[in-house]
């Protein structure tokens, strides 16, 4: 059993830095290179995907034979639609893209500082920035969601990604859900040990 730690947008693997040692699987990190190059290891049939934010997303786009979803913070589809599904109007992500489009690093460190984080400690990199924002405008994962255990964690708090989202997505994926009353879009490093149990408590229960 590995676990893939993937984080999401304007952030990177220094999230996990909490959650991390309270769970016994051995772990990768990915990094989207959001501050300065990627690096994606190998992935491999029978990895559990741990997942925060947009980070299901880009997951669930590269591969489709995970072992497992852990998905904090998340949703299926992040632009709302006319139907009311989603988490931030158009509007809102158009006014996101031209603030990136103005000064790439006081955007990114503001919504940082947002949730709690401190400034990366590289240069935004605007494109990659640019094109994690095309994802969360664009892909809709609903069609991807099940078809394996999944775990959905949300917070009660979170105003990003709110409640109803991480509802959605443990129906759409059959999955676990579980909400913590604090958090806000940090859990894993605001609520590590909320999520720790409640991952090594899926991990258990799937036999992984």
């Amino acid at each position: 059993m590995r676990l893939v730690f993937i984080h999401g947008w304007a952030l990177g693997p220094e999230i996990w830095d909490m959650l991390a040692p309270l769970l016994p699987a051995r772990h990768i990190r990915v990094d989207l290179g959001f501050f300065g190059q990627p690096d994606v290891p190998a992935l491999q049939y029978g990895d559990i995907l741990v997942s925060h934010s947009a980070g299901l997303l880009w997951g669930l786009r590269q591969r489709g034979d995970w072992a497992g979803v852990v998905a904090i913070n998340s949703f299926a589809r992040f632009r709302l639609d006319a139907s009311g599904e989603g988490c931030v109007p158009p509007a809102a992500l158009r006014a996101m893209r031209q603030a990136l489009e103005r000064d790439a690093q006081a955007c990114a460190d503001n919504f940082r500082a947002t949730h709690g984080l401190a400034p990366a400690a590289g240069k935004a990199q605007k494109q990659r920035l640019m094109d994690g924002l095309d994802l969360l405008r664009d892909f809709d994962a609903t069609p991807l969601a099940g078809g394996r255990p999944t775990l959905v964690l949300g917070a009660l708090d979170d105003a990003l990604a709110p409640p109803a989202a991480s509802r959605r997505l443990a129906e759409i994926s059959g999955g676990t859900l579980a909400l913590h009353e604090a958090g806000g879009h940090g859990m894993p490093w605001a609520s590590p040990e909320f999520c720790a149990e409640q991952i090594n408590a899926f991990l258990r229960a799937h036999d992984f």
